[in-house]
C-alpha cells in the first residue's frame, strides 16, 4: 500500500503504525530538514552576533551610532530568509493532516497568523527597536526590566508571537509537516532562552551593576 500522502485526524489513527511512518517519511523530506536548519541558524545568528558585539565593539566601530537599527535590519532579513524556507516546506505539505473542515482552517489559521504577528508589533511597541533586536549587546541597556505590554503575560513574548504565527500557517494549510515546525521551533527558543540569550543578558546586567 505504501505510506499515506494524508490523514485525515482520528484516535485510532494517530496510533496507526501507518501515521509513525507518514511522520517519519515527512522528517527525512528535504524542505523539512531545510526549514529546521533555517530555524536554528537564525536563532544562533543572533546570539553570535550579540555576543561578538558586545565582547568587542566591532558593529559599532565599523558602522558608528546607528549600528543597532543596521543590525535590527538584518535580523529582520534573517528572520524574513527563516519564514521563506518554512513555507517552502509548509505550502506543498497542504492538506496533508486534516484536523478542521476547509472553511474552519483558513479562518482559525488565519487569526492565529494575525494574532501572534500583532503580539510581535506589541512586543516591539514596549520594547522599541533598541530593546526587541539586541540593543542591550549594543550598550543600550533598560533601567529595569520591563513589565508592562505583553510582559504583563508571557517573559518572551515575541517567540510566544513568532510561534503562534507558525502554528496559524499549519493550521491554515493543514500540514503535518507545519506542526512539527511549530514545536520544533518552541524547543529551539525556549533552548535559546535557556541556555545562551539569558546566561548573556545576566552577564550584561551583573556587569551594569558591578560598574554602578
Amino acid at each position: 500500500m505504501g505510506v499515506p500522502t494524508s490523514f485525515e485526524v482520528t484516535y485510532l489513527g494517530l496510533h496507526s503504525p501507518e501515521f509513525k511512518d507518514f511522520v517519519w517519511e515527512k522528517v527525512n523530506e528535504t524542505s523539512f530538514q531545510v526549514a529546521m536548519w533555517a530555524m536554528a541558524l537564525h536563532v544562533a545568528n543572533y546570539n553570535i552576533t550579540a555576543r561578538y558585539e558586545y565582547n568587542t565593539h566591532k558593529f559599532t566601530q565599523l558602522i558608528g551610532k546607528n549600528a543597532i537599527y543596521c543590525y535590527a535590519v538584518y535580523l529582520i532579513l534573517s528572520a524574513l530568509i527563516r519564514d521563506h524556507f518554512i513555507h517552502l516546506a509548509v505550502a506543498p505539505d497542504a492538506g496533508s493532516f486534516v484536523v478542521f473542515p476547509a472553511a474552519i482552517a483558513t479562518a482559525v489559521g488565519a487569526t492565529c497568523f494575525v494574532l501572534g504577528a500583532l503580539l510581535n508589533l506589541w512586543t516591539l511597541k514596549s520594547l522599541g527597536i533598541k530593546g526587541m533586536y539586541n540593543g542591550d549587546s549594543f550598550g543600550f541597556l533598560f533601567d529595569a526590566p520591563v513589565q508592562d505590554g505583553p510582559y504583563k503575560y508571557f517573559s518572551d513574548p515575541q517567540y510566544v508571537g513568532t510561534t503562534l504565527s507558525l502554528v496559524g500557517t499549519a493550521i491554515y494549510y493543514q500540514s503535518i509537516i507545519g506542526y512539527i515546525l511549530a514545536v520544533d521551533m518552541y524547543i529551539i527558543f525556549w533552548i535559546s532562552v535557556m541556555f545562551f540569550e539569558g546566561p548573556h543578558m545576566r552577564r550584561i546586567y551583573a556587569h551594569k551593576t558591578k560598574k554602578e
